[in-house]
């Protein structure tokens, strides 16, 4: 009877949700008025902000000069785009089609392009409710951007209203954590608690001054509690103790009524699910409890750099290739960057100080790069971390004041997941080949961050695409444009990205996508994103956001 009933509740919710209006847009006249705006502000205490892409001092008709020198200081570090409520990492969430940067011509005017109209810096989980009571009143779009690391645009959008909750702050540790609901006797665990505007960086530093370990990203600009995790979120550390999702414990989320609510297994049971994976559009997440894990004390992390000509490139790739099993099975794991003449790659090797363990695990990989070059070892391997906190600062230095590799750079991704057959004759030679195909702006990326843990957890026990749980790499092929490409040409970049993209997917066939690092324009995005979990999380959508107020692009409901 009790399913009959939910059964019954979920099909009046589809109901609902296919009736209701289209969500309002600036400048409609369903747009609130002036007056409704001045009285959100004084809720939010002055929170409310008009906001505008950040290079719009530099430009005619928002000039100036003292504001236009700031923002071209700080144009790429990704900690300062995410501060700015009108700045995104990739510029072609912010500027869609228009030309709105530090180098474009001042005389252009700055259009909005896609940035809210309107942006509520949330402060606390009160400022956030009232923003989100707001929104639901006016059945205006609502966009959240957290620390503006979105690859997809689904945190900005033409004629929207944003909630930005980069003010969310906090890091927390708990070394007796129980769920909140849980019974009487619940076994406690070591845990964090981490604000949704809490960057990596800061949680990464924290942590190890804690003497723990919390799984997460290894770009140090990347949001801690937002859309990393709602994708399901990878890591140099996920083939040792799982994805991002996999180490969640709790959410605290303000949901499409407004409401503050906890999910976890024993609270929102259903909401808990879909929220690790099932990616943005259920609502505000102020808070995200992560497992924590004891300090990694026996490391080996290596920055790996070769150089070879485009006529070596051919067996250069397929040595790195066929090297991934021996790779997986020698505990690697990180990130790989070949391109037409040289390779580059961030790794790390779990519970082992054996430099030359990994040397030799390697040599394939050198004796090729040394027939080819006759000049000793073109290839260098260095040990340059025994913890974790120095391999993650092989990514960067500090993240205030140097410019981050992609920063304020208009990038377009399509992705796979692979598993290690990929790696094995025939299906390397296919991979080879698409990469010798690649365009002079096309390059590819392989991500070691599958495997092990990851493929221990069942497949429906999380939303995330179930194709994780076989695979053991992440391939990313990616492009993008220039501050003055023409907007014709940016859709053929576009058209580009896709095709690639489908070109990939006929390697791994069957296998899905990272929804946070993939094509936008992805033809079959449900069943590439989600596979046989999107239908659960179009019914737990259609009952969490009825009227569909967090809406956006490829996202749960987007149909």
């Amino acid at each position: 009877m009790i399913y009959l009933v939910v059964q019954t509740l979920v099909a009046l919710s589809l109901v609902a949700a296919s009736q209701h209006n289209q969500p309002c847009t600036y400048p409609n006249a369903c747009w609130p008025s002036d007056g409704a705006w001045s009285s959100l502000n004084r809720t939010l205490q002055g929170g409310l902000v008009r906001a505008r892409p950040p290079a719009a001092p530099c430009h005619v008709n928002s000039l100036n000069d003292t504001a236009c020198n700031a923002v071209k200081e700080n144009w790429n570090l990704g900690l300062w785009r995410g501060d700015q409520p009108g700045a995104y990492f990739d510029t072609a969430w912010e500027n869609g089609n228009s030309y709105c940067n530090i180098d474009n011509d001042p005389a252009v005017p700055c259009d909005q392009g896609l940035v809210p109209i309107y942006m509520a810096q949330v402060k606390n989980s009160a400022d956030v409710q009232a923003a989100v009571s707001f929104a639901r009143d006016h059945d205006l779009s609502t966009r959240v951007k957290g620390a503006s690391h979105d690859f997809l645009g689904r945190s900005s959008g033409n004629g929207t209203f944003g909630i930005q909750t980069i003010k969310l702050k906090g890091i927390e540790f708990d070394d007796t954590f129980r769920p909140k609901g849980s019974p009487s006797g619940t076994a406690s665990q070591t845990a964090v608690h981490i604000a949704a505007g809490e960057h990596w960086y800061y949680v990464n530093k924290a942590a190890s001054e804690h003497g723990v370990v919390v799984v997460g990203g290894s770009s140090y600009s990347v949001g801690a509690a937002g859309g990393w995790v709602l994708g399901g979120g990878h890591s140099s550390l996920s083939p040792q103790y799982g994805l991002g999702v996999d180490n969640v414990l709790q959410f605290e989320i303000v949901t499409p009524d407004s409401q503050l609510r906890t999910a976890n297994r024993f609270l929102n049971k259903d909401l808990f699910w879909a929220l690790r994976g099932g990616g943005p559009g259920f609502g505000v997440v102020t808070k995200v409890t992560y497992k924590t894990h004891p300090a990694i004390t026996a490391i080996s992390a290596f920055s790996v750099d070769a150089t070879y000509t485009k006529a070596s490139q051919h067996g250069f790739l397929k040595t790195l290739l066929t090297l991934q099993p021996a790779l997986a099975a020698h505990n690697f794991s990180g990130y790989m960057y070949p391109s037409p003449t040289n390779f580059t790659s961030y790794l790390l090797v779990h519970n082992s100080a054996d430099i030359s363990g990994a040397n030799a695990t390697f040599q394939p990989l050198y004796d090729f790069a040394e027939a080819e070059t006759g000049q000793g070892r073109p290839v260098t391997i260095t040990s340059v971390a025994t913890v974790l906190t120095e391999y993650l600062q092989m990514w960067g230095q500090d993240p205030l004041t140097v410019s981050e590799d992609g920063a304020a750079r208009s990038i377009l991704l399509g992705s796979r997941l692979a598993p290690m057959s990929a790696f094995e004759e025939p299906q390397v030679d296919a991979m080879v080949s698409f990469m010798e195909n690649l365009g002079d702006y096309e390059f590819l990326q392989f991500h070691l961050i599958a495997g092990g843990r990851v493929n221990q957890v069942p497949e429906n026990a999380t939303a995330v695409h179930p194709s994780w749980r076989r695979a053991s790499h992440h391939i990313i092929v990616a492009t993008g444009w220039l501050t003055d490409t023409p907007f014709a040409a940016r859709d053929l970049v576009r058209q580009g990205i896709t095709n690639r993209t489908q070109a990939l997917a006929s390697i791994v066939p069957s296998f899905g996508a990272y929804v946070n690092e993939a094509d936008i324009n992805e033809p079959n995005w449900a069943e590439t994103f989600w596979g046989p979990n999107y239908p659960r999380l179009r019914s737990i959508k259609s009952v969490i956001d009825p009227r569909g107020l967090f809406t956006c692009h490829h996202c749960v409901g987007d149909e």
